[in-house]
């Protein structure tokens, strides 16, 4: 209740304060109607968050939008970019053993990164969720706008999300032959082109294509004679569309796209201050296990009893972040590719029909050397096959009366296929090592072989109904009814020794048999607000959503039920209270909007390694508040300010475990900064016909912890990163000299705490080093 207390405190305060200047800034017009069509100053996205065209400032929701031109004058081509820009958004990509986005939002977001798991925050491009959080990595080109919706999402969108949603709107074909392209070259070989070509093929038919390559080498620096850097990149993407429009203006729009990655994949290493050791690298390792008990574990020094292939002992671990020593050819290979079919239909001059159907694979393979060394004692090897369709249509009222509604059905369907395989090779040891009794000498090495399948079906009602009670003052209110089936089948699983096929943590022999578990979710989730338009250009709003994200299946296995069946984890709920005010003020030369939330978070899924794989958990409950300050300033054509502030308290109230006996209560959530910041600072000068625009941006972020320990090793300390960019542009081409992260910053982006027999130690994936380069292009 206290914190409670403290939301409606700031509440009252932010409505106090801006209620008279908003009515003293206003203009002399007695009209209070809503009105963006201003003809100058700062640029207003209309967004579609409410599936609905309407103007940023307009909407009672927390939303953040970004277009392709804001876009490329930050520099920014994926969401690891828009992070820096938005509040309270936390990216990054996982690489030790699986290669996927972990993004949250005001500390709500993905723990569970392995298959059978669901985004936090959910990823929804051009209308259609995206099921397998890998595609959060991919690049960002082309796109009408960007939207950041942030609190629960549920009663607009195809699946539920406890933390937010991000929404990637492409351009659609137009009636207009265009196009453009430019080609990027920078440090670590960095090689970037792009291309676009809209060409109207009829009167009622348009096509559009979009092609993208880009690649650079690895960031991080193998020093191993033969292994490969890490951290590097070679994607290639595309999309092509055909757009009919027949002369009612009804739509019917066909979508195919791929994108695909390769290389060695984003790079993971050990955190080199969390072991003690003389030569940094953990004094015990799992080589093997025991067939006397219940299959204990065969410990022993690998790292200096091992040699190379060559006999040479091993070298101290680096302990540069950008700087690895390991043998393994590490790879990642990643191949998106999907088909979508939008249809927009007026039925009558009231009534819209928009139906949106989409069938997506998501094919993920990648190789770890799990070891971080230049010994070969232990690689990983992951491949997921994820196949998806879904089917939303909506029925929309279109017209001026007060009353406005949404009313929509979704159905989504996904099957998941997952191997996971890691070997550790027999007899690594001496014979003449000690390993204890019952062991097999030099060790018997370990493989841990998974295989499971699993299938989602989810089925949703949902409306949401608006109404003007006068010509300022707005309700809404929305309601979605869900249910979620979930499957898995494990086929094999355990950790075996490969000499006695005795297995880890029970002592029987071989795998483990297969299980199966079946289980499903039906729950509502809702949403009421209220907005008041103070002026045309204020507007001041107040919310409540009870969000829900589905249980399910650790790919392990998890817990089982006395008959052997597995057991699942519970849903996560989300009550989240939001109060703001959107503002702008002296003829559209400045723009602030300011957030206050409260979370009340509970059956929080939370994430952590085991003796004998992944395990999800749910907490008891979690508070979250913050606030969150939006604002632009543009008193000339020629020079912006933009930027934002981000303050987020978020704890566990209630969080313990039993192995080992720890209580987590009053620890930070992951990947959930006190504070973030940006600022950025835009100056254009004219040159004829051509504009000479430079751009500086700052982004901070106070101290991050990545695990629920909440310890030093857990921590990345705050950290600021600056990007420059100048652009020469003409009519017809121009032309970027860009930096980013100019200061050269080291610092960590994630981690997993490997479990106990590996060396209970942090492995951590960092963020970019200084790039530079110069972007050069044409358009038509």
């Amino acid at each position: 209740m206290k914190a409670q207390f403290k939301l409606l405190l700031l509440a009252t305060s932010v409505a106090s304060v801006f209620s008279p200047f908003t009515i003293s800034a206003q203009e002399s017009s007695t009209d209070t109607k809503k009105d963006t069509s201003e003809s100058q100053g700062i640029e207003v996205i209309m967004v579609s968050a409410t599936k609905r065209s309407e103007s940023m400032q307009d909407i009672p929701l927390s939303v953040t939008a970004f277009s392709q031109q804001q876009l490329d004058i930050k520099g920014a081509s994926s969401l690891t970019g828009i992070q820096e820009s938005t509040p309270n958004l936390n990216f990054s990509v996982q690489s030790a053993g699986q290669n996927v986005a972990r993004v949250t939002l005001r500390g709500v977001g993905t723990e569970t990164l392995v298959g059978g798991g669901d985004p936090g925050v959910a990823l929804h491009i051009d209308g259609v969720y995206v099921g397998r959080n890998s595609a959060a990595a991919g690049d960002v080109f082309d796109v009408d706008r960007l939207e950041v919706l942030r609190g629960p999402q549920g009663t607009l969108y195809g699946r539920n999300a406890t933390g937010g949603s991000v929404n990637i709107i492409t351009k659609k074909p137009t009636d207009i032959v265009e196009g453009y392209t430019d080609f990027t070259i920078g440090n670590y070989n960095e090689q970037r082109v792009r291309g676009v070509v809209n060409v109207p093929l009829t009167d009622n038919l348009y096509a559009r294509v979009t092609m993208m390559t880009e690649s650079h080498d690895g960031y991080i620096k193998n020093l191993y004679e033969s292994g490969r850097d890490v951290d590097d990149k070679d994607s290639q993407s595309g999309r092509a569309q055909l757009l009919y429009v027949n002369d009612a203006g009804d739509e019917l729009l066909l979508r195919g796209y791929f994108s695909k990655s390769g290389g060695a994949g984003p790079g993971s290493q050990y955190l080199g201050t969390d072991i003690s050791t003389e030569n940094g690298y953990p004094s015990n390792y799992l080589v093997g296990v025991s067939d006397a008990g219940a299959g204990a574990a065969v410990l022993a020094d690998a790292y200096n009893l091992v040699t190379t292939p060559s006999g040479d002992s091993i070298l101290p671990f680096p302990n540069d972040l950008h700087e690895i020593r390991k043998n393994a050819p590490e790879f990642v290979d990643t191949l998106i590719q999907g088909m979508d079919f939008d249809a927009t239909v007026s039925l009558s001059d009231d009534l819209l029909l928009k139906a949106i159907t989409s069938y997506q694979t998501n094919d993920n393979e990648i190789l770890v050397d799990a070891d971080g060394s230049e010994l070969a004692i232990e690689t990983r090897h992951r491949q997921n096959s994820a196949e998806q369709y879904s089917q939303e249509i909506n029925l929309i009222s279109q017209t001026d009366d007060p009353f406005q509604w949404i009313l929509g059905a979704y159905y989504y369907h996904e099957e998941l296929t997952e191997r996971f395989e890691t070997m550790v090779p027999t007899g690594l040891v001496p014979l003449d090592v000690d390993l204890g009794d019952d062991a097999v000498a030099g060790g018997g090495g370990i493989r841990q072989l998974r295989m499971a399948s699993h299938e989602v079906d989810s089925t949703a009602l949902f409306a949401q109904l608006s109404y003007e009670l006068t010509d300022q003052w707005s309700v809404t209110g929305g309601l979605r009814y869900t249910r979620d089936e979930k499957e898995q089948t494990r086929e094999t699983g355990g950790q075996v020794d490969l000499v006695n096929n005795v297995r880890f943590l029970s002592g029987e022999l071989g795998p483990e048999n297969a299980d199966t578990g079946k289980t499903s979710f039906t729950e509502p989730s809702y949403r009421v607000s209220t907005d008041y338009q103070l002026s045309k250009t204020n507007l001041i709003f107040a919310s409540y959503a009870h969000g829900y994200k589905s249980g399910g299946y650790d790919f392990n296995g998890g817990a089982r039920d006395e008959n052997g069946d597995q057991v699942p984890y519970n849903p996560e709920f989300v009550d989240a209270y939001e109060i703001g005010s959107k503002n702008t003020f002296f003829d559209n030369q400045v723009m602030l909007n300011l957030t206050a939330f409260y979370y009340d978070y509970q059956d929080l899924q939370v994430f952590r390694l085991t003796g004998d794989g992944p395990l999800t958990d749910n907490a008891a409950q979690s508070t979250i508040t913050g606030v969150e300050v939006e604002y632009k300033y543009q008193p000339s054509e020629d020079f912006k300010v933009d930027g934002s502030v981000g303050y987020l308290d978020a704890t566990y109230d209630e969080y313990s475990i039993d192995i080992p006996p720890t209580d987590f209560s009053g620890n930070r959530l992951n990947y959930a900064p006190e504070w973030t910041a940006h600022t950025g600072i835009e100056y254009t000068k004219t040159i004829g016909d051509a504009y000479l625009t430079t751009r500086l941006d700052w982004s901070y972020r106070s101290d991050t912890y990545f695990d629920r320990g909440n310890t030093d090793l857990d921590k990345q300390e705050a950290f600021s990163l600056f990007n420059a960019r100048i652009r020469y542009d003409a009519e017809t081409y121009y032309m970027d000299l860009w930096a980013k992260n100019l200061a050269d910053k080291d610092y960590v982006v994630g981690q997993l705490i490997n479990p106990p027999f590996s060396c209970g130690c942090r492995t951590v994936n960092v963020g970019a080093p200084r790039t530079v380069g110069v972007t050069v292009g044409a358009r038509f």
